[in-house]
């Protein structure tokens, strides 16, 4: 028996691959704190519409027996209205067992049979839908995929995760032309293929055993509204099977008050894996949620940097302005941003290539764009106009932000 083969028996009675995130940020548990004694069951649901499902219709229902302490049990199934047929039923099922020692520790296991994205790190789930079904922009790239896995995480001195998931499925290729083409504006639009890219690039079907290192170390003053601090997130994946790559993704956050209501925030991101060329392991980047000023995905390859700074000029600039009879006026407020990053291929002609052999990237091939937002309620709503800097004309985006998170 192989080293892989023995490290998936050893481990699936005890991990479980929770609901999978993108390559720069990780699921994480939520701690809940409540002042009722939390209900035995409780119903979800993670319907959503994009390209290649169009409407997705999902329900789901979590258990916590109440003589049974810090196990969960959950499960779902939803229909997808316009995916291929054999691709339209989805479902997800596993099980959670809470300790603490003191602090939290977990441990659980997860069967699926899912549409799944590498994209959560540039839009939500919930905001691409929106953006699908109003403006005929489908943000995110597909591919199914079905299989089981398991996880452990920790909660370290109550504010950090340390996190271990192992996990093996199957990737099965989804059409490459959109499955609808329906929105209510915009009509006239096309949506782009899946994977955005293509043909340069596409997805490969095949078996992947994948086992994630993660970690995120939090140093701000609120994790929900941070004002000043640092935010650290780390993810080494490694995968076997048909898909023998090595992957690295890291994550800095700062947070800084300045003057007044006024703050800086800036995030850097990147990015390496070796040993694939399929469209499941590449990053993309440019468009919404990266870089602002450019197309969707329009740098796209196995080596990513990215970063942006922005600062929020709170309430000290419109607030000063004496258009306080214009409805919502007052919880109006302006920010300026500038993005730089890159997508590109570290060897063309060797996908094993190691993890810093960056071929021949300078700095002078980062991409930059300036911009502008008008928030809404301390960033409930968002309006981006962004400039890139490489060339004049035709060279703006704007792009319509809800509920984003930095």
């Amino acid at each position: 028996m192989n080293f892989r083969k023995i490290l998936l028996f050893t481990f699936f009675g005890l991990f479980s691959a929770s609901n999978a995130f993108a390559q720069f940020t990780f699921d994480k548990i939520k701690d809940t704190f409540a002042y009722e004694q939390p209900k035995p069951l409780t119903y979800y649901s993670n319907s959503r519409f994009n390209r290649v499902e169009a409407l997705f219709l999902n329900f789901g229902l979590n258990f916590k027996p109440v003589k049974a302490q810090g196990l969960r049990l959950w499960g779902d199934v939803g229909y997808s209205f316009h995916n291929q047929d054999s691709e339209r039923w989805k479902w997800n099922a596993g099980l959670q067992k809470d300790f603490f020692v003191p602090n939290r520790l977990s441990i659980g296991v997860r069967a699926f049979d899912e549409i799944y994205t590498q994209d959560s790190w540039i839009i939500s789930e919930i905001e691409n839908s929106v953006h699908a079904i109003f403006a005929h922009n489908d943000y995110r790239d597909y591919v199914a995929r079905k299989g089981f896995g398991g996880f452990i995480d920790y909660k370290l001195m109550q504010i950090h995760n340390l996190r271990m998931e192992i996990a093996s499925y199957d990737y099965d290729v989804l059409n490459v032309a959109p499955n609808t083409e329906w929105s209510l504006f915009a009509r006239g639009s096309d949506y782009a293929p899946n994977p955005h890219g293509f043909p340069a690039i596409g997805f490969a079907g095949g078996r992947e055993t994948s086992v994630k290192l993660m970690a995120a170390f939090d140093f701000r003053d609120n994790p929900i509204f941070p004002i000043i601090g640092w935010y650290f997130e780390g993810i080494f994946e490694k995968t076997f099977d048909d898909f023998e790559t090595n992957g690295l993704f890291l994550t800095a956050k700062r947070y800084q008050p300045t003057f007044g209501n006024q703050k800086i925030k800036a995030k850097l991101h990147f990015g390496t894996r070796s040993g694939s060329w399929a469209a499941q392991h590449l990053m993309g980047v440019g468009g919404i949620g990266s870089l602002r000023g450019y197309e969707n995905k329009e740098f796209i390859g196995n080596r990513a940097l990215f970063g942006t700074v922005q600062y929020g000029f709170g309430g000290d600039i419109l607030q000063k302005i004496p258009l306080h009879k214009i409805p919502f006026w007052e919880t109006l407020s302006l920010g300026l941003f500038y993005d730089f990053g890159y997508a590109w291929v570290g060897d063309p002609q060797n996908a094993d290539a190691g993890l810093f052999d960056f071929g021949e990237f300078g700095l002078s091939d980062l991409r930059q764009n300036l911009g502008f937002s008008v928030i809404f309620t301390e960033g409930l709503l968002r309006l981006d106009v962004a400039k890139r800097l490489d060339r004049s004309g035709d060279a703006w985006q704007v792009f319509f932000r809800i509920l984003e998170k930095f």
